[in-house]
C-alpha cells in the first residue's frame, strides 16, 4: 500500500530575512490524521513558518510541498483554497454588524461578507458547523452580539465552510479571558477528531491553549527545531526548558498540558 503524501513537507528549509536567519534547516512532516501544535516563545519563528505553508513567503533554502503540491510547480492560490486560517485579524476586518450565519457562508467563497444570493444547501451547513463548535444560539446574532470566546468559535466555523484539507489557527487563544478560552477549546475539541476532517496545525506559547485531539508537537527556538514528534514524548519538562529558555515544570491533567515557571527562572540544559 503506497504512502500517502504528507499534509505539509518541508526539508532543510532556511529563511533568511532582511539579512537576519529567522527559520533554520526545519525538517518537518504533517501526516493525513494527525494535528500539530507548534510552541515557541515571541521571535522563534513561528509566523514565519506560518507564512511559508500558507504561501505568503518563499524560502531562501530547502524544498516545501503543502496539500501534495511541491512550492515552485504549484499554483499557491489553488493551495489556499484548500486551507484555512483561523486568526484575530477577522475582528478588524469585519463589522460588528454582520450576521453570524452570513459570516460563516461567506467562509466558502473566501471572502468576508456574502455579496450574492445563498442557496439553502449553504445556510444548513452554516448553521450545522455552528452546532458542532457550540454555537447554535448565536446563529440570528450579529458579530458584535458575541463574546471573544464565540467570535473565535464562529471563525472555525467560517473555515469549515469550504472543507479544507488543513485549517491553521494562529495564536487562536489570544486575548481570550479563561472563561472564553475554555468555552472555545471545549468546541474545538470534537472537530479534532472527526473522521475525514482537515489537519490542524495550532501555533501558540502556551502548552495550556492546547486541547485533547492533538497528537504531535513542534518545539521552536530561534528559529530552530528544538523537538518534534507524538505530542507525550515531546511537551515535556526538559524539552519545554529548552525551548522557551527558562526552566518549566510540566503538568498533565484530564488530557491537558499546564506549564509552572521555576521561581529562578533559569533554563537548565
Amino acid at each position: 500500500m503506497a504512502r500517502p503524501s504528507p499534509v505539509v513537507s518541508m526539508s532543510d528549509v532556511s529563511l533568511v530575512l532582511e539579512g537576519k536567519r529567522v527559520l533554520s534547516h526545519v525538517d518537518w512532516e504533517v501526516m493525513p490524521g494527525e494535528n500539530w501544535v507548534v510552541i515557541g516563545p515571541n521571535g522563534s519563528g513561528k509566523t514565519s513558518l506560518l507564512s511559508i505553508i500558507n504561501g505568503y513567503r518563499w524560502p531562501s533554502s530547502g524544498s516545501v510541498s503543502v496539500l501534495g503540491r511541491k512550492f515552485g510547480s504549484a499554483d499557491l492560490r489553488e493551495i489556499r483554497t484548500e486551507t484555512g486560517l483561523v486568526s484575530s485579524y477577522l475582528d478588524w476586518m469585519i463589522g460588528g454588524d454582520e450576521k453570524v450565519v452570513d459570516l460563516v457562508v461567506s467562509g466558502k467563497f473566501g471572502s468576508t461578507r456574502v455579496w450574492s444570493k445563498v442557496g439553502a444547501t449553504d445556510v444548513s451547513r452554516a448553521k450545522s458547523l455552528l452546532a458542532a463548535m457550540g454555537c447554535a444560539a448565536q446563529v440570528g446574532k450579529t458579530l458584535s452580539e458575541l463574546s471573544q470566546g464565540e467570535r473565535q468559535k464562529v471563525a472555525i466555523a467560517r473555515a469549515m465552510m469550504a472543507r479544507p484539507r488543513l485549517l491553521i489557527l494562529d495564536e487562536p487563544c489570544e486575548g481570550l479571558d479563561i472563561a472564553s478560552r475554555e468555552s472555545f477549546l471545549d468546541g474545538l475539541e470534537p472537530l479534532l477528531s472527526r473522521s475525514g476532517g482537515p489537519s490542524f496545525i495550532e501555533v501558540t506559547h502556551r502548552t495550556e491553549d492546547v486541547p485533547p485531539g492533538f497528537t504531535h508537537a513542534l518545539l521552536l527556538r530561534e528559529g530552530r527545531v528544538v523537538s518534534s514528534g507524538e505530542i507525550r514524548a515531546t511537551l515535556t519538562s526538559r524539552k519545554l526548558t529548552r525551548c522557551l529558555g527558562t526552566e518549566v515544570e510540566l503538568k498533565r491533567w484530564k488530557g491537558r498540558y499546564y506549564m509552572i515557571a521555576a521561581k529562578d527562572g533559569r533554563a537548565r540544559h
